[in-house]
């Protein structure tokens, strides 16, 4: 069935060759260039997409932006079923789709499973959420001065041709936390998804394709953020971008995207902090899983810790304990891997590893770990970090928890907040008023207490601030930020 199901999409060799959607054929680049995935695991080919050219994203915008408006003229329960039904395809192929992660992008078995778990039911959730929005009518007088000759009738419209662009640590997921509440809201999608991650990117066009998305509606586009990405955002036709991805990268999409509504999930350098009275041994499960989950190559991951020298000394070794059970590096393939793979190339270990030995000759004290052997870099722990240091400063993409010690709980907070991130932070104690109240101090999205930080559930609301965003995510908010209201006033004949 898989064969069958995505045969249009390739070339069908191995390794693949794999073709680009215009929004109505699966097609081959023009530009005659292909560019080449491999996989983090081994370093093969995993396959090659599409070098898509300017003049080929003018084309897919044109086609986009003719399809947009029928699309948004369609009944609302049916864009709800065509949804629903690609929920049912991505369940279908969830071993398919499993086996690819694991291969693209070096993901155990267990979180690439739970990635594709979690697109099926989040996009029913959207299916299910969108058909709760109601539109509203306002009565002039209810403003001072104002008497009852007017009617605001306010409803919800598409915006018009929304880009969508994933990142390669989720990229079926959040691939899908863009395309389907667009759609859903009668925009039409053009997707480029990262180029690791892309093949997986591919496929999941080909369930929407399927699932009866109509021609021009959907597309997508493959090829290099500084070619093809950079032709897709800038183009004149298009009316909201929403992205996942580095900070750097969010500020470079900003600023040639122009004046038009965004929605962005960048970087973060996400703040443990840890109280006297928290409990260690909970504490230190969290900060494990947090910090080194999918090798740490997750906005989310907790990255540093704070909190009293004395808290830290009582905390490391129990984080140590912890690490030999939860912790074991090695081929995502085999299932005695645990959390930590390969990260997703040899220049990303190379980066990780110099601002780890920069921050050593600055004075940070290696715990365990820090080394690196190609794509695999050890889960590694370092003492002795400063704010200043390189690996606070820089958002590392890898396995790394730092310790900061900090005199006082207010010089945790002027840390956190002098940060040029802002995404999630953890904070750890048996007093759940003092958590609250501590909090509140913390200028991040969002705060968890007494547990690492993390996107979902689905249906909460999910920001960064500074670098770290723009906008809300989460089920409604994505919903809401898809589109825009448009009042409609009714003047009464005076």
């Amino acid at each position: 069935m898989p064969a069958e199901f995505f045969e249009p999409i390739s070339n069908q060799k191995t390794p693949p060759i794999y073709a680009f959607f215009d929004g109505t054929q699966w097609k081959s680049s023009a530009s005659g260039k292909t560019i080449p995935v491999l996989s983090p695991i081994d370093g093969s080919v995993a396959g090659e997409l599409q070098s898509v050219t300017a003049t080929e994203v003018h084309a897919v915008m044109a086609k986009a932006a003719a399809a947009q408006k029928g699309w948004e003229a369609t009944p609302l329960h049916k864009r709800v079923s065509t949804m629903h039904l690609a929920a049912d395809w991505i369940r279908h192929f969830e071993e398919y789709l499993t086996a690819l992660l694991v291969k693209e992008i070096g993901k155990t078995d267990r979180d690439a499973r739970s990635e594709i778990k979690r697109t099926a039911d989040l996009t029913d959730y959207f299916a299910d959420e969108v058909q709760s929005l109601r539109g509203e009518t306002l009565d002039s007088d209810n403003f001072p001065g104002y008497d009852k000759g007017r009617i605001a009738v306010v409803e919800r419209v598409a915006y018009g041709v929304a880009v969508a662009i994933a990142p390669f640590n989720y990229p079926v997921n959040l691939s899908a936390s863009k395309i389907v509440p667009a759609l859903l809201m009668g925009n039409s999608v053009v997707f480029k998804p990262p180029t690791q991650g892309g093949i997986s990117g591919v496929h999941l066009t080909r369930i929407f394709e399927k699932a009866g998305v109509p021609p021009g509606v959907m597309s997508c586009v493959t090829g290099s953020g500084s070619e093809t990405g950079d032709a897709v955002i800038s183009h004149p036709l298009v009316d909201l971008v929403t992205f996942t991805g580095s900070s750097d990268t969010g500020v470079a999409i900003a600023q040639k995207a122009g004046m038009i509504p965004m929605v962005f999930e960048c970087g973060g350098n996400n703040p443990a902090v840890v109280m006297p009275d928290a409990d260690m041994n909970l504490t230190a499960r969290e900060i494990v899983k947090g910090g080194f989950a999918y090798a740490g190559q997750r906005c989310t991951a907790i990255k540093y810790v704070l909190g009293s020298q004395g808290v830290l000394d009582q905390l490391l070794p129990i984080i140590l304990t912890q690490m030999k059970e939860l912790v074991h590096m090695g081929d995502p393939r085999s299932p005695e891997t645990k959390l930590v793979g390969p990260v997703i190339s040899e220049h990303a270990a190379e980066q990780f590893q110099q601002w780890i030995d920069e921050s050593v000759s600055q004075g940070a004290k290696i715990i365990t770990g820090g080394i690196h052997k190609g794509n695999y870099m050890e889960p590694t722990i370092l003492t002795g970090v400063t704010p200043g240091m390189p690996v606070v400063v820089h958002e590392v993409f890898g396995p790394l928890i730092s310790f900061i010690a900090v005199t006082s709980m207010d010089e945790a907070v002027k840390i956190i907040n002098d940060s040029m991130f802002g995404l999630q932070a953890s904070v750890f104690t048996k007093d759940e008023g003092t958590g609250l109240l501590f909090a509140k101090q913390l200028n991040v999205g969002s705060v968890q207490i007494n547990g690492s930080p993390q996107r979902g559930p689905d249906h909460f609301p999910f920001l960064g601030i500074k670098r770290s965003g723009l906008g809300v995510q989460g089920v409604r908010y994505s919903l809401e930020a898809m589109s825009r209201l448009r009042p409609i006033v009714i003047n009464k004949p005076q």
